[in-house]
């Protein structure tokens, strides 16, 4: 799985500048930019294994909250479904690559977004996508133009997040960092700053002579989000960064759990 010709220095300025929005403003995105951002998703499809759908109006019943109305997504006019084929040994890694790729496009093109894994329902989403039969919706991502001011719950959430789950230094998911070559520490450096579901940045990354192995911690099953999904995104925040000191490659997925996938530059 290799990520094409991604503009890979656009890329890393909106990881590095992305929050995630779950208040919207309620105005709908120009059909222009939708037009995009569909083309996009329709081109970018690095593996057979996992697809993103772009929902131009997504109801609002799409999504769930956590009690009653508290941490509902409010005011997005549209979303992206991030799909996949279930069977497929590499299909929560390529969902979670391929999805933030669109994820990162929307973001560069001024649009809020926010990943959400469990509090969706996945049944009215399938709905509206249209799947074929092996394929399964595992998250979406809500889009459109951000309230002026961050909703309560919120501001609630980024401090929780700081509070009780800080981001993790990149040395940690990285042990040894220091020695790597250049392109390597700027991969990891990317990939730290990927977003996860409940912010537990699950990956680790191993050197293996000119070659990086992406794997997870602890038991697959904690969560409903998978963490290969969540290493899917770390892949593709770490190829982005690793393109930006020049260094391009291709990923080997579908290995062994707890391990994920492997780099190798060309």
């Amino acid at each position: 799985m290799q990520a094409a010709q991604l503009p890979a220095q656009d890329f890393a300025h909106a990881a590095e500048a992305r929050i995630s929005r779950r208040a919207y403003d309620g105005t709908p995105v120009p059909s222009a930019e939708l037009d995009r951002l569909e083309s996009f998703c329709a081109d970018f499809r690095p593996s057979p294994s996992a697809r993103v759908v772009l929902l131009r109006q997504a109801p609002n019943d799409i999504y769930k909250g956590i009690v009653g109305s508290y941490g509902r997504v409010t005011g997005a006019p549209s979303a992206l479904a991030m799909v996949g084929r279930f069977q497929a040994p590499d299909a929560q890694e390529a969902v979670g690559y391929t999805g933030e790729a669109a994820v990162l496009e929307a973001t560069r093109r001024g649009l809020g977004t926010c990943w959400i894994g469990g509090l969706f329902a996945p049944e009215r989403v399938a709905d509206l996508v249209g799947l074929d039969s092996d394929e399964t919706v595992s998250a979406v991502c809500a889009l459109g133009n951000p309230a002026t001011m961050p909703s309560a719950y919120e501001r609630t959430v980024k401090v929780l997040k700081r509070s009780e789950r800080p981001r993790k230094p990149a040395d940690q998911i990285a042990p040894g960092l220091e020695s790597w070559p250049e392109w390597m520490r700027r991969g990891v450096q990317l990939a730290s700053i990927a977003p996860s579901a409940v912010n537990r940045q699950p990956w680790r990354f191993s050197r293996e002579g000119e070659t990086m192995t992406i794997s997870f911690v602890g038991r697959e099953a904690q969560h409903s989000v998978s963490k290969r999904l969540d290493c899917g995104i770390g892949m593709l925040h770490f190829e982005i960064g690793a393109r930006t000191a020049g260094v391009s490659g291709t990923w080997e997925c579908g290995l062994d759990s707890p391990d994920v996938a492997r780099f190798a530059p060309e």
